[in-house]
């Protein structure tokens, strides 16, 4: 029999309507839909596509991705996941898993794809709207201009002052708790007029800050914050 394909769909940060052409008819073509979810059997993803197409025919498979940083159980967690998505390709069917933003930033899939990849199965991307991209658009404001670079940055783990002398713009993501840390640097640099900020971009409860004194050291993990 031959096996199924595995689809690797974004669906952008949060709109439903930010959701492409293509990632939409892959959906639609897909008998079963792979989403994460972090232990609470709810799925941020599939509720932003549930708004732009029924879902009600699918087969869901809920794939649990935990948030730690404890590297044993997230490879624990990931080999579950793809072994899950194998057992459908066996079948010979194929799987579109969902992934916020674009599938190729700092996304769940790629654990799961690179597992899939090494055991020979077919597996595609569809790319699609990044949340710092959206959130540029909703702040009015160019991530880049002639010659100057652009930073991705995770900002737990690294040195926040330190990313924020590089050159260019800087787009900080994962923030997590990291925000009063973020604060701070922003406030040593003298950076309070040049930072900008989206929380929850594309979804019902979404606030856009302009300048640090608009900030808030409890915004949530769905933020993105621009250093200009």
């Amino acid at each position: 029999m031959e096996k199924g394909t595995l689809y690797g769909v974004s669906i952008g940060p949060g709109d439903p309507e930010l959701i492409t052409v293509k990632a939409m008819t892959t959906i639609s073509n897909c008998k079963y839909i792979a989403t994460p979810h972090t232990g609470t059997g709810e799925s941020l993803a599939l509720s932003i596509v549930s708004k732009a197409q029924d879902l009600s025919q699918k087969e869901i498979l809920l794939l649990e991705f935990p948030m730690t940083k404890d590297k044993e159980i997230l490879a624990k967690s990931h080999k579950e996941a793809a072994q899950f998505i194998i057992d459908v390709l066996d079948k010979g069917e194929d799987v579109a898993m969902l992934n916020l933003g674009d599938i190729t930033i700092y996304s769940t899939f790629a654990y799961v794809m690179d597992i899939l990849l090494e055991k020979g199965y077919d597996v595609d991307l569809i790319p699609g709207v990044t949340s710092f991209c959206a959130s540029a658009s909703l702040l009015k404001i160019g991530l880049t201009t002639m010659n100057e670079p652009l930073h991705i940055i995770p900002a737990s783990g690294i040195d926040i002052k330190d990313a924020l002398k590089m050159p260019g713009s800087k787009v900080l993501m994962k923030i997590g708790r990291s925000m009063p840390k973020l604060i701070e640097a922003v406030k040593e640099l003298n950076l309070e007029d040049n930072v900008y900020a989206v929380e929850n971009c594309g979804l019902e409860n979404e606030k856009v800050y302009k300048g640090l004194d608009e900030f808030d050291e409890n915004m949530g993990y769905f933020t993105i914050v621009v250093v200009k």
